[in-house]
C-alpha cells in the first residue's frame, strides 16, 4: 500500500496544467483486472493514468449521452470544474458549498458571457482577487448583483441555495405551476423561503436540477456545492428554457445531427483514439455553414473498461467539422447529446473480430497478473533483505530487541508475500476467465454492452454552442 501511495503521490507532482480548461483533469484509463481482491497496480504512459484493480471508477453523476448510459460527452461541468481548480488555487474545494465569487465563475464559463462593462463598481472587490474579471463579467451581463446598502459584493461569502435558483430563474421561461413547490425525485424541497418560492419552482420545472449529484442534499440542505452549481449552470446552457437573449450577445445554440462511421466503446478503445461521423444535415458552427456529409473528428478522453460490478464507461469529445478544405473546431466542449436510432454490430463482424479482441484482452489480463507478480517479488525481495540487515546491524549495535523485532518483520514480509502473490493468481484466474466470458456474450448477446458503445450506423443529435 505505501508503495502504491508513493506512486500516487509522485504522479500527482508531474501533472502540468496544459490550458485554464484542462488544468488538473486528469485522464484515466481504467483496466478490468485484477479487481477482484483490488489489487495495487498504476502505471504512467503519457497524459492518461492507467489503472487496474480501482473499483471508484465509474460513471457516476457526468452528463451521459441520452440512450446511452455510460458514453460521456465531455461536459461544460467539468470544464468549470477545471477553471475554478486552476484559479482558486487553496480556497477551492468542490464539495463544499458554493461562494458568490464561484457562482460568477460558473456563470461565466458555462454560459459564455461576454465582457461588458458593469454598472456599479463595489468597495470590496479589488483586481488582486482571484475571480475579479469574471466577477465584473457577471456583474456587467446583470446575472449577478452586489449589496447595494453597503457597496459590497461579498465574494468569499456563501451563497444560498434559494440565491442560487433566484440568479438561475432569471435566465429562464420555464413554467410555474401554481400551489406548493413540486418535490424533487420524491424530496421535499427545503430551505426555501418565500421570496424564493416562484424561482424554485421554476428551476425544478425545467428540469435542469436532474443532471446535479446528490438529489437528498440538493432537496434538504440550505446550501449547493461548487460541483453541483457546476453542473446546474451546465444544464442551464443547453436547456430548451433557457434564455441566452437576457445576456448581451447572447450565446446561440446549434445542433448537428451525425452518424457514427466506427466503433467507439469502453471495452476496446483507448485514450487519445479518435473517430469518425459524418454530418446528416446542413448545420453551422461558428459562423460557417457545413453540408450534409461533413466529417465530424471525435476523441476518447477517459475510458473505464468494463468489469465485476462495474459497466464501465467511456467518455468522448468531439472536436471539429470539416467539408473539403473548410474546418472549424467545435468553439466549447460539447455538454449535451442524444441517441436518435442506435445499431448493433452485425454478426458477420463480431465473429471474425472476437477472436482478436479475445486473444487481445485475455492475454492482457494475463501479462498484468504476472507483472503484478513480478513487481510484488521485487518489492517484498528488497522489503526482506531490508529486514536482515536491519537484524544485523541492530543486533551488532547491541540493541538486541530491535533485532528481535527486525526478525519478526521478516516473517511478516514473507507472509504479505505469500498472501498478495495468493490474491494476484485468483484474481488473474478469474479475470481470464471473466475476460473470455464476456467476449463469448458479446458475440452472442452485443446488447449487453450498448450503454457504454457507440456503434457504426448509431445516429446521435449533438447540442453545441454557435
Amino acid at each position: 500500500m505505501k508503495l502504491l501511495n508513493t506512486v500516487v503521490a509522485t504522479a500527482a507532482t508531474l501533472m502540468v496544467a496544459s490550458s485554464a480548461f484542462a488544468a488538473d483533469l486528469v485522464q484515466t484509463q481504467a483496466y478490468a483486472h485484477p479487481t477482484m481482491f483490488g489489487s495495487s497496480v498504476l502505471s504512467q504512459q503519457g497524459e492518461g493514468y492507467y489503472l487496474v484493480g480501482d473499483k471508484k471508477l465509474k460513471a457516476g453523476n457526468l452528463l451521459s449521452v441520452q440512450g446511452k448510459t455510460n458514453v460521456i460527452i465531455e461536459s461544460t461541468a467539468q470544464d468549470i470544474l477545471a477553471v475554478l481548480k486552476a484559479n482558486a488555487k487553496g480556497v477551492f474545494n468542490a464539495n463544499t458549498p458554493v461562494l458568490r465569487s464561484e457562482m460568477a465563475v460558473a456563470l461565466v464559463e458555462g454560459l459564455g458571457i461576454p465582457y461588458s462593462t458593469p454598472k456599479y463598481q463595489y468597495k470590496d472587490m479589488s483586481k488582486s482577487h482571484w475571480a475579479y474579471k469574471w466577477i465584473q463579467e457577471a456583474l456587467g451581463a446583470n446575472v449577478m448583483i452586489g449589496y447595494k446598502e453597503d457597496q459590497t459584493f461579498r465574494p468569499d461569502q456563501k451563497i444560498t441555495k434559494a440565491e442560487v435558483f433566484a440568479t438561475l430563474a432569471q435566465l429562464m421561461d420555464a413554467p410555474v405551476n401554481e400551489g406548493a413547490i413540486p418535490q424533487f425525485k420524491g424530496y421535499e424541497m427545503q430551505e426555501i423561503p418565500n421570496w424564493a418560492t416562484r424561482p424554485t419552482k421554476e428551476v425544478i420545472n425545467s428540469g435542469i436540477l436532474d443532471a446535479v449529484p446528490h438529489a437528498d442534499k440538493v432537496a434538504s440542505e440550505k446550501y449547493l456545492t461548487t460541483e453541483q452549481v457546476a453542473y446546474l449552470v451546465s444544464a442551464l446552457s443547453m436547456n430548451q428554457y433557457y434564455n441566452a437573449k437576457y445576456i448581451a450577445s447572447g450565446c446561440e445554440l446549434g445542433t448537428v445531427k451525425v452518424k457514427l462511421s466506427e466503433r467507439v466503446d469502453a471495452r476496446h478503445d483507448n485514450i487519445g483514439d479518435t473517430f469518425y461521423a459524418v454530418t446528416q444535415e446542413d448545420t453551422t458552427v461558428s459562423g460557417t455553414s457545413f453540408a450534409a456529409g461533413s466529417k465530424v473528428k471525435g476523441e476518447v478522453v477517459e475510458v473505464s473498461r468494463p468489469g465485476v460490478g462495474n459497466p464501465g464507461y467511456i467518455k468522448v469529445k468531439f472536436d471539429s467539422i470539416q467539408d473539403g478544405s473548410t474546418k472549424v473546431d467545435f468553439p466549447v466542449n460539447v455538454a449535451k447529446a442524444s441517441v436518435t436510432t442506435e445499431k448493433t454490430t452485425n454478426v458477420v463482424a463480431r465473429f471474425f473480430a472476437a477472436p482478436f479482441s479475445a486473444a487481445g484482452r485475455v492475454g492482457a489480463v494475463a501479462g498484468r497478473s504476472a507483472a503484478a507478480a513480478a513487481m510484488e517479488t521485487s518489492n517484498d525481495y528488497e522489503r526482506l533483505a531490508d529486514n536482515y540487515s536491519n537484524i544485523f546491524a541492530n543486533t551488532l549495535s547491541l540493541q538486541p530487541v530491535a533485532g528481535l523485532r527486525s526478525f519478526g518483520k521478516s516473517f511478516l514480509t514473507v507472509g504479505y508475500y505469500v498472501y498478495d502473490i495468493a490474491k494476484l493468481a485468483v484474481s488473474g484466474t478469474f479475470g481470464v476467465l471473466y475476460e473470455f466470458g464476456d467476449e463469448v456474450r458479446y458475440l452472442i448477446l452485443p446488447s449487453s454492452t450498448k450503454d457504454s458503445s457507440l456503434n457504426p450506423g448509431d445516429e446521435l443529435t449533438v447540442v453545441f454552442n454557435k
